[in-house]
């Protein structure tokens, strides 16, 4: 049977063994240059490839694409938007009407219920959005609107609404829901109500 190893040897081992250590070493560097010599191709990446939770990662993965801007609301969210928007400016007490604002920035845990954990109270609303919020002058929120379109319902969207609505009710938030189909004078009529009752005072029916 030959040999495994050759006689020759360096600092008194086999050269052979030298051989296959240096082989060793060398497989960490020989890997990025195989890939950089056979161009860009998609292999399978771990989840740690893709964790958007690291800044770094989120830098690299903004970096490789272009963006462009879209339309915050649809048309029939537009709508809706500019019936707040005359109803605010006729009343003339200082509110403003916000579009797709996170739940997270205009509410917070104030005290736990039945050993609740206000953290995770948080965190359930946090990342919710309201697609209408209305603020007064101090920047606290006194009206949510939220339009209903023809899609809204699908897969988890009760559950996900009883959420918000619940969080909203202990607040002390009123909530108006517009249909997919709605009428321009009898939404601004309910946010008429609700923003007058908040002021204390009536002005003129709004045409």
């Amino acid at each position: 049977m030959g040999k495994l190893f050759s006689d020759q040897s360096f600092f008194g081992q086999p050269l052979g063994l030298w051989l296959i250590v240096a082989v060793i070493l060398t497989l960490p560097y020989l890997g990025p240059l195989l890939k950089r010599r056979r161009g860009p191709r998609n292999f399978p990446t771990s989840a740690l490839d893709n964790d958007v939770a690291d800044p770094r990662k989120q830098l690299q993965f903004v970096s490789r694409v272009l963006f462009e801007t879209q339309p915050l609301l649809n048309k029939s969210e537009f709508r809706v938007l500019l019936v707040l928007e005359e109803v605010a400016r006729d009343l003339n007490s200082g509110f403003r009407v916000m579009a797709q604002t996170n739940l997270g920035e205009i509410l917070k845990p104030k005290q736990r219920l039945f050993g609740g954990d206000m953290d995770l109270a948080y965190r359930s609303i946090n990342s919710k959005r309201a697609d209408f919020v209305v603020v007064n002058s101090a920047g606290h929120a006194v009206l949510v609107v939220e339009y209903q379109g023809t899609g809204h319902y699908r897969g988890t969207a009760l559950l996900r609404d009883a959420v918000k609505r619940e969080a909203f009710r202990t607040a002390g938030v009123m909530l108006i829901d517009v249909p997919a189909r709605f009428e321009k004078s009898e939404v601004a009529k309910r946010v008429r109500e609700v923003l007058e009752r908040h002021t204390g005072r009536r002005v003129a029916a709004f045409n």
